[in-house]
């Protein structure tokens, strides 16, 4: 089981002595965070079993355990839904199942248990939107599952109802996805290449209409240097390996000051570097790498959390002064959820389900500042999430014999994993300092394809084919 280096003891200071610490925690509507001893809990809406309850209440205002279980590596919501990888690569699911959206080959409309999604033990990232889901294995191959009637899992014929797994294309170069609420799905590829496919509003993946539907994976603009992206409604939010932020799409949420309106070519949102970021239905939000937080987009409801209903703001807004920000995610617009430096948890938006994990339910307010989680705290993030440019390179490549690693991370104590085409583990080393080199022997290796990921903790920082003749 993995455990931090870092004491929880060391941010008491600043969420009390009675708050619950968590680690890897994931917001959707619901939140679901694990603890160090690897159990998993969670708060907020739960009608759909996605809390894997089945008490009848629509909502769970305190953090309840899901499961007994304590072997879970990864957690990721959506669409009241939650997916969970254990630590021999299974990946399991409950909660809703319209549409076959869980990928469990059932009718059954939902799910208050935890159920196995195929076999296979090479599952490494999920990401699910209103009825469909995509998800990434290690051999680099992309699968999708639940409605197709716009071709958001990336298979014909267009159908209400796939509810297993179907690889998307043959190609087995992707290293990160993501969806959007309107039926998009996009995704990188280790050439640093982004490609969408599914719905096209605001001319999302191809300029022409917003009925356009677009079947398979295809490449959005020619740039090679993507490592990160959020879909929004009709925009996405995406990253570059410099750290710079882009958008396309239409709107306010654009964050380029409403010029162009439209557009399927990629705007620079500022000049400053982001370490977190999430598109919402019509709102965006961002980390920069001082800690500050920002916001643009629709604010009628006062959703960006600037403490007023000013709207639309196309260009992003600082969220108060504090420069200790870490992370944001959000659930379409309607509810936030940011965590800080010190491990504080911080939402706004509504809490009528529970949603913030303050032990209040049904609460009609909606707060337009973010509010913070007294009893609730996580262990902060101290890797940046964007890929630095350069940060792993293999030579050579074709290779027969040894392979140079040459790396620069932001951390000590990374590792790179190699595996084989069915996604089984080869081979793994540790990277003992922040920068340097190492040899890979590859003698015994059978000739072929190969995924080298390079991580730190849970987070994979480089995604790499190697090819071994």
């Amino acid at each position: 089981m993995k455990k931090k280096l870092l004491s929880i003891l060391l941010i008491g200071f600043s969420i009390g002595s009675n708050a619950q610490c968590y680690e890897n925690i994931s917001f959707w509507g619901h939140t679901v965070a694990e603890k160090e001893d690897g159990t998993l809990w969670g708060w907020g809406s739960s009608s759909w079993g996605n809390l894997s309850t089945n008490n009848g209440n629509e909502g769970e205002p305190n953090p309840i355990q899901i499961g007994i279980l304590n072997e879970w590596n990864k957690i990721y919501l959506g669409g009241s839904r939650t997916f969970a990888i254990k630590n021999n690569g299974t990946l399991w699911g409950c909660g809703s199942n319209q549409h076959g959206a869980l990928g469990v080959n059932s009718g059954t409309q939902n799910f208050t248990s935890f159920q196995q999604i195929t076999t296979l033990t090479n599952w490494i990232k999920v990401t699910s939107a209103s009825f469909f889901t995509i998800a990434l294995k290690a051999d680099g191959t992309i699968w999708g599952w639940g409605r197709n009637d716009n071709y958001q899992t990336g298979n014909a014929p267009a159908t209400l109802n796939q509810p297993i797994p179907i690889q998307i294309g043959t190609d087995t170069d992707w290293i990160d996805i993501a969806t959007g609420p309107n039926d998009t799905s996009f995704a990188i590829k280790s050439d640093g290449t982004i490609w969408g496919w599914g719905s096209n509003p605001n001319s999302i993946i191809v300029s022409g209409s917003s009925t356009t539907t677009v079947s398979t994976p295809t490449q959005v603009g020619t740039d090679t240097d993507w490592v990160k992206m959020s879909v929004g409604g009709g925009h996405i939010l995406a990253q570059k390996q410099d750290g710079t932020l882009w958008s396309w799409g239409g709107g306010a949420v654009l964050g380029v000051g409403g010029v162009p309106s439209v557009t399927n070519i990629p705007q620079q949102i500022t000049t400053d570097t982001w370490k977190s970021f999430c598109a919402g239905t019509q709102s965006s939000y961002g980390v920069k790498s001082n800690g500050t937080l920002w916001a643009w987009g629709i604010n009628t409801n006062g959703q960006l959390g600037l403490g007023h209903t000013n709207s639309p703001l196309e260009s992003p807004q600082q969220v108060g002064t504090d420069t200790n920000w870490d992370t944001v995610q959000t659930r379409y617009s309607a509810i936030t959820m940011a965590t800080k430096t010190d491990g504080t948890v911080w939402y706004w938006g509504i809490n009528y389900y529970g949603e913030f994990g303050n032990g209040i339910i049904y609460d009609l307010n909606y707060y337009t500042s973010p509010q913070q989680t007294l009893g609730i705290c996580v262990t902060p993030l101290s890797t940046p999430i964007f890929q630095q440019k350069n940060v792993f390179t293999m030579y050579p490549n074709p290779a027969k014999d040894v392979v140079t690693l040459q790396y620069d991370l932001a951390l000590a104590n990374a590792t790179v994993a190699v595996f084989d085409v069915t996604g089984r583990l080869i081979h793994e080393v540790a990277l003992d300092s922040v920068s340097g080199t190492n040899e890979l022997n590859v003698s015994a290796y059978p000739a072929g394809v190969y995924l080298v990921l390079v991580k730190q903790g849970a987070a994979v920082v480089s995604s790499s084919k190697l090819v071994v003749e």
